[in-house]
Formats: C-alpha cells, sequence, structure tokens
C-alpha cells in the first residue's frame, strides 16, 4: 500500500489543503457475496484481465499463474453463508435475535450461528412468500445481463434468486480458476482493525460449517483494502416507546416480530395483528394479512395516510390477490405508549387499540457493521484518534457516499438509500477498483471532511432518489478523467458503464405509476 502526494514517490501521509492522495492496494478483502460484492468482485476481476490483454502484445509474462504483476495481486470474496446472493436467498425458517427496543447501534445485537437456517444454511433474509419487486426490471437489473423476457415486469424472488445466480455464475465465478481470485462460503469476518504500523486490515476468520465443531476457531487474513458489501438488513432497527420493553415480561401472549421474520399470512390466521411501519414491506404485509388474520391495524408516520382503507390498496388482477374488501387496514398515526396495565396500544392523537396478538414492526434496519471495530484507526496523522463509523442511523464521514474519509482503505458500499441496487453497485466498484489502482486521486483529508459537512447539512443526505442519476454521472466522469489525463488519451471509456440512459432515467421516474398499476402500491 504506498500513499503519494502528486508530484512525489515516496510514501507520504498529506492533509493539506492543496494535496491530493494517491491510494495503491492490491490485496482486496470483499466482505459479502450479495450482489454488492458480487458486483465488486467482477471490476478487480476484470481490471485485472484488462492488464493481462494489455500485456500480451508488450510482454511475454504469463500472468495465468504469476498475479504479482498484475493491479491487484488478490482478491477474495468472504460470506458467511453456504451460498452467494445476499438478501436475495430465501430462508424458510426466521430466527432472529433483537433486543426491545432496537434502535441505536449499541442496542444492536449481533447475528449469532443459531440464526442460521437449518433448511438452507443461510442466514435469515426478509424475503417473504409471494413478495415481488419494486423496481421494474429493466431498471433494477445490472448493465450487460437483462432479466429474462418473459418474466413479468415486477418479477417475484425466485425469478431474482435466479438472475444473482445468473450473474454470479456468468460474470463473477466464470473466473474461479484465476490465481488472485478467491471466493469462501460459510466463512465469516468476525473482527476487522486497521493496523497503522502494518499498514494493513487484520481481518479475523471463523468458519461456519453447519456439521463442524470447530466453528468458534479463528485465524487472521491480511489485506490492503477492506470493501464493505454486507447490505443493511441485517440489523432490525424496533424504534423505543414507553411500554415496550416492558410488554414480553407482562403480557408474554403478546408477540412481537420484525417484518424479517415474517414469511406467510398463514401464519397469523385469526390473529388479531398490528404492524408498525407504513412503507413497502409495512404495506404489502399488511395487504396480506387482510385476507388471513381478524383484523390489521396500521400504525404510520405519516399523518396524510391515517384513517384511510380505500381500495387504492387493492392489488392490480395481474397477480391474482387484492386486499380483502371486507377486513381493510385501519391506520392509526404513530405509537405513543403500551400500556400492558390498560391492555392498549395509545396512539399520539389519544386514540388506542386493544393490544393485538402480534406486533409487527416494518420500520427498516440500522446501519451496523459489527465485524468492524466502530473506532476505527485513522489512516492520516492528523486524526490520530480512533473514529467512530456510525451510531447505526447515520454512517459518518464518508467520500462520495463510499469510502471512509478518516481511512479511504476501508469502503462502505450501498449506504444511500432510495436507490436502485444494482446498477448503484456497479458503478461504486467501478470508482473504488480506479481508486486503489491509484489512477483516481483522492482531495485531502481537510476537503473530504469539508465536502461531508456540506452533505449532511442537507435534509436527509443519504435519501438518494433521483439523485442517483448525477452521482452515478459523477463518478464515472472522475474515472474518465483521471484515467484520461494518465494516458493523455482523451477517448477512454468504461468496458460496460456509461453515462446513465434518458431510457433508463424515464423508466426510473414512472416507476411509482408503474408499480401502482401492477402491485397496487
Amino acid at each position: 500500500m504506498v500513499l503519494t502526494k502528486v508530484g512525489q514517490q515516496a510514501p507520504v501521509m498529506d492533509t493539506k489543503d492543496d494535496a491530493t492522495l494517491r491510494l495503491v492496494a492490491r490485496r482486496i478483502g470483499i466482505v459479502g457475496a450479495g450482489p454488492a460484492g458480487l458486483a465488486a468482485a467482477r471490476e478487480f476481476i476484470e481490471e485485472n484481465l484488462r492488464a493481462r490483454d494489455r500485456a500480451d502484445s508488450n510482454s511475454s509474462t504469463d500472468y495465468t499463474d504469476s498475479p504479482h504483476c498484475l493491479p491487484f495481486t488478490s482478491i477474495t470474496v468472504f460470506e458467511r453463508s453456504n451460498d452467494v446472493g445476499g438478501v436475495w436467498n430465501y430462508t424458510p425458517e426466521a430466527r432472529c435475535h433483537y433486543n426491545l427496543p432496537q434502535d441505536n447501534a449499541a442496542h444492536a445485537i449481533r447475528q449469532n450461528y443459531d440464526e442460521r437456517s437449518p433448511t438452507t444454511g443461510g442466514f435469515p433474509t426478509p424475503l417473504y412468500d409471494n413478495l415481488h419487486t419494486n423496481l421494474p426490471k429493466d431498471v433494477m437489473q445490472f448493465s450487460d445481463l437483462a432479466f429474462h423476457e418473459h418474466l413479468p415486469d415486477f418479477p417475484d424472488r425466485h425469478a431474482v434468486h435466479k438472475y444473482i445466480h445468473a450473474y454470479a455464475d456468468s460474470k463473477v465465478l466464470i473466473h474461479k480458476e484465476l490465481p488472485e481470485f478467491s471466493l469462501r462460503l460459510n466463512t465469516e469476518v468476525v473482527d476487522a482493525a486497521y493496523n497503522t504500523e502494518q499498514n494493513q486490515w487484520i481481518c479475523q476468520m471463523r468458519r461456519l460449517d453447519m456439521d463442524a465443531e470447530s466453528n468458534n476457531e479463528t485465524y487472521a487474513e491480511t489485506f490492503d483494502a477492506l470493501l464493505v458489501c454486507t447490505g443493511r438488513v441485517s440489523h432490525p432497527y424496533i424504534p423505543d416507546v414507553s411500554g415496550l420493553e416492558q410488554l414480553s415480561s407482562e403480557l408474554p401472549g403478546t408477540r412481537v416480530i420484525h417484518s424479517k421474520e415474517y414469511r406467510r399470512a398463514s401464519d397469523f390466521a385469526d390473529k388479531y395483528v398490528l404492524i408498525v411501519g407504513g412503507a413497502s414491506s409495512g404495506t404489502d404485509i399488511s395487504r396480506q394479512l387482510s385476507y388471513t388474520a381478524r383484523s390489521v391495524h396500521m400504525s404510520v408516520s405519516d399523518d396524510r395516510l391515517v384513517q384511510k382503507t380505500d381500495t387504492s390498496l387493492t392489488l392490480s388482477p395481474e397477480l391474482g390477490a387484492g386486499c380483502n374488501p371486507d377486513n381493510l387496514p385501519l391506520r392509526h398515526p404513530r405509537i405513543k405508549a403500551i400500556s400492558a396495565e390498560n391492555k392498549q396500544v395509545v396512539f399520539t392523537d389519544g386514540t388506542a387499540i386493544p393490544i393485538p396478538d402480534v406486533i409487527i414492526y416494518a420500520t427498516g434496519y440500522l446501519s451496523v457493521y459489527p465485524f468492524i471495530r466502530n473506532s476505527i484507526q485513522p489512516l492520516f496523522p492528523a486524526s490520530d484518534t480512533p473514529q467512530s463509523l456510525t451510531d447505526g442511523h447515520t454512517v459518518r464521514d464518508l467520500y462520495k457516499y463510499l469510502l471512509y474519509i478518516h481511512n479511504p482503505l476501508l469502503s462502505i458500499f450501498g449506504v444511500p438509500s432510495k436507490v436502485v441496487p444494482f446498477p448503484l453497485f456497479e458503478y461504486q466498484a467501478m470508482f473504488v477498483a480506479q481508486v486503489y489502482q491509484g489512477n483516481v486521486r483522492l482531495p485531502s483529508l481537510a476537503k473530504m471532511e469539508s465536502m461531508w459537512q456540506e452533505i449532511i447539512r442537507e435534509k436527509d443526505p443519504y435519501v438518494m432518489g433521483m439523485k442517483q442519476v448525477d452521482y452515478e454521472n459523477e463518478l464515472l466522469a472522475i474515472v474518465t478523467s483521471a484515467n484520461s489525463s494518465a494516458t493523455g488519451d482523451r477517448s477512454f471509456r468504461h468496458s460496460r458503464l456509461g453515462r446513465v440512459s434518458e431510457q433508463w432515467i424515464d423508466r426510473r421516474k414512472h416507476t411509482f405509476e408503474l408499480r401502482k398499476r401492477y402491485l397496487g402500491y
């Protein structure tokens, strides 16, 4: 690993405003083999393949067995489950451990080995029966692999799972014979800490074989740079309200779960259910439960949705299922308190309902990365105090929503919300690969900190929405400019990625209308 100031060859760490930082990281560790991890692995592999192609006409070096001259000498992907696919791997059982409440990083419980599905070997994901995407297939797909043309515009979870595996097989695992590439399934990153003396990440790993007795044994691996591609749906967010913590002990008959544990409507037959949260999952689950539960109530944060039971919730005939017109969910405002003594859930408008049989929190997730020590050793002398990465709600100090400012040898993929994930991961992978080759120089620490301060002054700084288009185009422009300057070739083009197309933008803008027509919400 080398950090150099422009014009200097000796390794330095310079944080002056007029400096830029050049990083070279050759040993790459990627945590997670879901869509983000696969996109990252592919990009780094292809950078090496391009280097091999360039060398064919200029050198007799055989890179097949000697990757030491390549941009990246090792590209290692770690996945704690027994398969690639990440969040799109369905687990029929969901055994999740969490606190009540679980509203910040300090309260978050690390997922345990015993949460693993005995059926599939995977850790629980939020997928449930009859789940369909809420993005059109042509919007959500990767740049050079289309969904099957015969699939509906909003495919179900089975189709997406097959698609992810097709991407893995054709774009990543096809290169499994490369000496520098390795995919380690059933392998958990237990701890990752940056060692400033050795200038490397030291990661403690653990094998998680289903039938092994040695799952507590750990071993160490080292990397120049670490890419966190674990997603944001591991640790449920359960907000604190008065009485919630005491509910399970005082009224043990009331079940409190997170939507991550929801699998099928039949599990709640004839139950009185309260769903907390009115976004996609909460609305979809309420629709399904209207057919099986005795009654369904929703607590939503948007007062404009309160007390609406109109038939706009009805699904389109194409899905073959609509909201039960005789059991439409009744919407309430936020919960003020849960009173075990009075056996009531009290809402902020003063209304109340009896304590239900089941409370389902569809309230999203915390941004937590338990294997990374929250106090990360900085890369720069000016930041000699370990920096805190996240409080569970905000991942702090990211350059371009991606590189950790105080130690840019850490990348966190997929932090922005309200995005189309697969394309986002591709552009982020492109950018990071160019940074770690030293092609894209970073601004100084002071400049990156200033840019971060500008971001957090915005309302909902990580809610990206249509700003994703500008973001991806910006990453591409930085990469293009850097490579053009380095080579003198102004016609530089990335092999797959270009500016976001007008067709994609138009489809993305009309996603809500398309979804409303097809899914009913």
